[in-house]
C-alpha cells in the first residue's frame, strides 16, 4: 500500500513538472513573438510618420507654389494695367537754348518724341521763354522727371496725375471680340444666303457691325497709345541773372537819350504835318466859317451903333 502511494506521488510530481515546463516554454515563445513583432510595429510606425512628414512637406511646397503663382499673377495683373500718366512742369533756367536742347536729347534717349515746341523773346529783359509738349514711354516716366529735377534747371511747379483705364480697356476688348464673332457669323450666313432680300439684310447688318468694330478698334488703339506713352507739358522761362557793367549802363543811357530825341522830333514833325493836312484839307470849310464869323461881327457892330441914334 505504501509503495502505491509513493508511486502515485511520484507520478503527480512528474505531471506537475511537465506542466510547469510547458507553461514556461509557452511564456518564452510568447515573449519572443512579442519581441519579434515589436520592431515590425516600430518600423511600421516610423514608415507612417515618414509618410505623414512627406505629405506635410509636399503640402507646404504646394502651398508655397500656389502662393508664388498667386503673387506672380498679381504682379502680372499690375503690370498689364492701363494707366494714363500726365505731368505739367514749370521750369526756370539761366540759358533757354541749353535747357531746350537738354530736354530734346533726354526725350530721344528715353525713346520718346516731341509733340510741339514754341519759343518767344522778351524785348525789355532780353530773355526767352517757351513751352514744350513731349511724350515719354510710361516705363521711363518717373526716371525722366527725376532727370529734370536733378538737372541744371529749377523746377518751380510740378503736377503729376494718373488715370486708370484698365476696366474701360477690358470692356472695349470684350465688346470687340463679341462683334468679331458676330461678323464671322454674318459672313457665313452671307455665303449660304440664296435670296436677294436675305443677302441685302445681312449686308446691312454686316456693314453696321464692321463700323462698330472700327470704332472699338480706334478707341482701343487710343487707350493703348495714351497708356504706353506719358504726356508731359513743360513751360520754360529764362531768368537773366547777369549784371550789366557801368560802361554798358552808360551806353544804354546814351542810346535811350538818342531814341527819346528821335521820338520827340518825330512827334513834332507828325504834329506839324497833321495840322498842315488839316488846314489844307479843310480850307473851304474854314474859309466859309471865317466869312460867316466876319459877317456876324459886322452886323453886331451896326446894331450897336443904331441903338443910340434911335434914342
Amino acid at each position: 500500500m505504501f509503495k502505491k502511494w509513493c508511486l502515485f506521488i511520484f507520478v503527480l510530481i512528474l505531471f506537475l513538472t511537465a506542466c510547469s515546463n510547458n507553461d514556461s516554454s509557452e511564456l518564452a515563445e510568447s515573449t519572443a513573438d512579442e519581441q519579434a513583432e515589436a520592431p515590425q510595429d516600430f518600423s511600421m510606425a516610423n514608415k507612417e510618420d515618414s509618410r505623414a512628414n512627406n505629405l506635410q512637406t509636399e503640402s507646404a511646397v504646394e502651398n508655397d507654389k500656389n502662393a508664388n503663382d498667386s503673387s506672380n499673377a498679381t504682379e502680372t495683373e499690375v503690370a498689364n494695367r492701363k494707366i494714363i500718366y500726365n505731368a505739367s512742369l514749370t521750369i526756370e533756367t539761366s540759358n533757354f537754348t541749353e535747357a531746350t536742347k537738354f530736354i530734346e536729347e533726354e526725350t530721344l534717349k528715353k525713346g520718346g518724341y516731341i509733340v510741339s515746341s514754341q519759343a518767344s523773346q522778351h524785348q525789355e529783359e532780353k530773355t526767352q521763354q517757351g513751352s514744350m509738349t513731349v511724350r515719354i514711354p510710361a516705363k521711363q516716366f518717373q526716371s525722366f522727371l527725376t532727370i529734370l529735377d536733378e538737372g541744371n534747371m529749377k523746377v518751380q511747379e510740378k503736377a503729376v496725375s494718373g488715370e486708370d483705364v484698365t476696366e474701360q480697356y477690358v470692356d472695349l476688348t470684350a465688346r470687340l471680340e463679341a462683334k468679331e464673332v458676330v461678323e464671322k457669323r454674318l459672313l457665313s450666313f452671307m455665303e449660304k444666303a440664296e435670296k436677294t432680300e436675305d443677302l441685302l439684310k445681312i449686308s446691312a447688318d454686316l456693314a453696321e457691325v464692321q463700323e462698330e468694330i472700327e470704332q472699338l478698334t480706334g478707341k482701343i488703339k487710343y487707350l493703348e497709345n495714351q497708356s504706353d506713352f506719358a504726356t508731359i507739358d513743360l513751360y520754360i522761362k529764362e531768368n537773366n541773372t547777369s549784371l550789366p557793367s557801368v560802361q554798358n549802363e552808360s551806353a544804354s543811357t546814351w542810346e535811350k537819350t538818342k531814341e527819346q530825341f528821335k521820338e520827340s522830333i518825330q512827334f513834332l514833325v507828325t504834329l506839324v504835318s497833321t495840322i498842315f493836312v488839316f488846314l489844307i484839307g479843310n480850307a473851304p470849310i474854314i474859309v466859309l466859317l471865317l466869312i460867316i464869323f466876319v459877317i456876324t461881327i459886322v452886323l453886331l457892330k451896326r446894331r450897336k451903333k443904331k441903338k443910340p441914334d434911335t434914342n
